[in-house]
């Protein structure tokens, strides 16, 4: 594999917002659709590399429509010589377009691994071949019965999975208690059992309220007590608590990073939002450094090549379809395997982020292709 020969001669982008079964709360947060921001890049050599990641608000499709045409005619496997190059042009406006940044990366990455004939995790270093799945249930949990929930993990405590992870709504204090104390005390001897508050608190006296009543459960983490530039705040918070504090999906750049590994126990990263894959594997290296655990934000198919690479990360994290709250199957060419509670990493070529293209224009409701 040689550098010059490979030049991308066009960039695809497609936005698709897929209903949900039923509306869910993330934490105080409403959400009715999943809006899905896809990248196809094609090369001179026939290569393709896609990504995806969730529009989440942002001007992710605009930002891409604007930086997509500088692709044309790029080498691609040049991967970091271009986000370097966009980067210094754009420093005011660089948040903007981290999330962008993020898919191209991933799609170059896809494509350098299907050039070089191997999985991503095994151009990435290759440690093992199987990890740990995390599911997240218990969507919406203040309009359901916990008796639901409850069943929801049995499912997968009969799966063999035994690390898992509900939604907690931030403002209910009295409600967070019972539902937690609920499940702990049912699942005790079954499953790790972790919490999201998904951003909920901005103070350490508002966050303390459930946290305090929470802490002596056991739980693996409380996941987001705060927006991750507080990463003070989560270092107090952290102080005055036992149970360990999981931050970083969200995280810009490697100086947030640094910041915010020091007052977490578990990194939370994310490929399709933080850089890209060397970002993602630059904040692990930090995370090891400091002794940290870190767990990879969904997109299992693709986090499980960076989980693969690098022993420190201890668990992907998935949606289970059951849930009918991401509906990204639909998009993609397969979902990896889980037996026994671990997912099991294929051997195929590339980052795992293989989309039906046909299936992803047939769910767009806008796309651009630029060449």
């Amino acid at each position: 594999m040689t550098t010059g020969g490979i030049r991308i001669n066009r960039v695809e982008l497609a936005l698709c917002r897929l209903p949900l079964k039923k509306p869910v709360l993330l934490g105080s947060v409403r959400v009715e659709t999943r809006d899905y921001v896809c990248l196809r890049v094609v090369t001179n050599t026939g290569l393709e590399g896609f990504s995806i990641g969730y529009r989440s608000g942002s001007n992710l499709f605009e930002a891409l429509q604007m930086i997509a045409p500088r692709l044309i005619g790029r080498d691609a496997l040049m991967r970091q010589a271009f986000n370097l190059e966009f980067e210094a042009g754009h420093i005011p406006a660089r948040a903007g377009y981290v999330r962008a940044l993020s898919l191209i990366d991933v799609a170059l990455w896809d494509i350098t691994a299907k050039a070089a004939g191997v999985p991503l995790y095994i151009l990435l270093g290759g440690v093992r071949t199987e990890v740990p799945a995390m599911p997240v249930v218990g969507f919406s949990y203040a309009e359901r019965a916990i008796a639901e929930i409850e069943d929801e993990i049995e499912r997968h405590c009969g799966d063999g999975e035994t690390l898992l992870k509900v939604m907690i709504k931030g403002p209910d204090v009295g409600g967070n208690t019972r539902f937690v104390q609920a499940l702990a005390s049912k699942f005790a001897d079954k499953v790790n059992l972790a919490v999201d508050a998904h951003w909920s608190w901005r103070s350490i006296s508002e966050a303390l309220e459930t946290c305090r009543r929470i802490d002596d459960f056991n739980l693996a983490f409380i996941e987001d007590p705060f927006l991750p530039q507080q990463w003070r705040l989560a270092g107090e918070l952290r102080s005055k608590l036992k149970t360990p504090v999981a931050v970083g999906e969200d995280v810009l750049d490697p100086y947030g990073f640094l910041d915010l590994v020091q007052n977490v126990d578990v990194l939370r990263v994310d490929a399709t939002g933080s850089g890209g894959v060397m970002a993602a594997m630059n904040a692990i290296a930090l995370a090891a450094a400091h002794g940290r655990r870190v767990l990879p934000h969904v997109f299992p198919y693709l986090h499980l090549h960076i989980a693969c690479a690098q022993s420190t990360v201890m668990a992907v994290e998935y949606i289970p379809e059951h849930t009918g709250t991401d509906p990204v199957r639909k998009l993609l060419t397969e979902f990896p395997t889980i037996k026994r509670g671990k997912f099991q990493v294929s051997d195929q070529p590339g980052a795992g982020c293989e989309l039906q293209w046909a299936r992803v224009c047939e769910y767009a409701e806008a796309a651009r292709g630029f060449e």
